[in-house]
C-alpha cells in the first residue's frame, strides 16, 4: 500500500486525536488527507493531490462510525479501493479497528498482514411517471418509507416482473447481506452471512396478518410501484440518506450494483464473533 488516504469524521474526532495517532503510526508511508483537513494536519500528512481524493490511492482509512464508513465505502467502490474502518462511534458494526487497537492494527497493515473482503452493493433507480430517473448505490439498504404523513404507503412489489403482493405499510426495506444486520433486522428480517448472494425484502409494519420477509437471489430485479391510491409521496433512502421522493405511478427498481465495496480485514474478526460482541454484548 504505497498511497493511503485518511478521511476522519470531525464530529467523531473533533480534535483529530485519533486521526493524528493513525498518521503517526503510518509515518513511513505516503499518507494523504482530504483537502478539508490538510491545514490542520500539514505537519503529518499532505493533501490529496487532486479534486477527487480517491484517484491514485491504494487504500482509504475511514475514522468515524458506521455512517462514515458506509459513505466512504460507497465512494471508494467506484475506484475499486479497499477501505479500512476505525470505529469512533457507538456500535461500529462494520469497522475493523477499535480505538485501542489502532497502533497494533496499523502495524500489521504496514506489514501486509491483512485481507480484503468483498461486499455486494445495491443499485437503485427511481423511474418517474414523467420519464425522469434518479440512480444511486447502497452498501446497506435502500428503503421506501412514508414521509411526514402518518398514513400508510400502498405499493406493489414485483420480482423479475412477477407480481409478489400489494402492501399497505410504513415502508419496505431491501437490504444486502451487509445491511441485514441494520434496519432490516430491526424490522424483523433475518441476518445473512456476508458471503450469501441474496437480498432481503422486509416490509415495515405491514397492515396484514401475514407479511414475511422474502429472501431473493442477487441476480433478480426488484421493483416497487406506488399505488395511484397513495395520496402523498413516499421517500426513498439509501444507507439512511434521503435520495428522492416517489409519487403515484412512480416506481423504484433495484438490482445488484456493478460496484463492490472492499473492506480491509486485519484482526481475524469473524462475522459470527462480531455478532456476539457487537449485537449481544458478549466479550471477545
Amino acid at each position: 500500500m504505497n498511497k493511503i488516504l485518511i478521511i476522519p469524521n470531525p464530529h467523531r474526532d473533533p480534535q483529530l486525536v485519533y486521526t493524528k495517532k493513525a498518521l503517526a503510526c503510518l509515518a513511513e508511508q505516503s499518507v494523504f488527507v482530504s483537502p478539508h483537513f490538510a491545514p490542520m494536519l500539514k505537519d503529518l500528512a499532505q493533501p490529496a493531490p487532486n479534486d477527487v481524493p480517491y484517484q491514485g490511492m491504494d487504500l482509504v482509512i475511514a475514522l468515524g462510525g458506521d455512517g462514515t464508513l458506509l459513505s466512504i465505502a460507497r465512494e471508494a467502490a467506484v475506484y475499486q479501493l479497499p477501505v479500512l474502518g476505525i470505529n469512533l462511534g457507538h456500535l461500529g458494526f462494520l469497522a475493523e479497528i477499535e480505538k485501542h487497537e489502532i497502533e497494533e492494527s496499523l502495524f500489521r497493515l504496514c506489514h501486509g498482514q491483512f485481507s480484503i473482503e468483498n461486499r455486494m452493493m445495491l443499485h437503485g433507480e427511481v423511474r418517474r411517471a414523467t420519464g425522469e430517473s434518479i440512480t444511486f448505490n447502497a452498501l446497506n439498504d435502500i428503503v421506501v418509507s412514508r414521509s411526514q404523513s402518518s398514513r400508510l404507503i400502498e405499493l406493489k412489489l414485483c420480482v423479475n416482473g412477477e407480481f409478489v403482493d400489494d402492501y399497505k405499510a410504513d415502508g419496505m426495506i431491501v437490504a444486502t447481506p451487509t445491511g441485514s444486520t441494520a434496519y432490516s433486522m430491526s424490522a424483523g428480517g433475518p441476518i445473512l452471512d456476508p458471503a450469501v448472494k441474496s437480498f432481503v425484502i422486509t416490509p415495515i409494519c405491514p397492515h396484514k396478518l401475514y407479511a414475511k420477509t422474502i429472501v431473493v437471489p442477487d441476480e433478480v430485479e426488484i421493483s416497487m410501484t406506488i399505488s395511484n391510491r397513495n395520496p402523498r409521496p413516499a421517500v426513498v433512502s439509501s444507507d439512511g440518506l434521503e435520495n428522492a421522493e416517489i409519487s403515484q405511478g412512480d416506481s423504484l427498481v433495484l438490482r445488484r450494483s456493478d460496484y463492490t465495496a472492499r473492506l480491509v480485514k486485519i484482526n481475524d474478526n469473524r462475522f459470527y464473533s462480531v455478532l456476539q460482541h457487537k449485537l449481544l454484548g458478549k466479550e471477545k
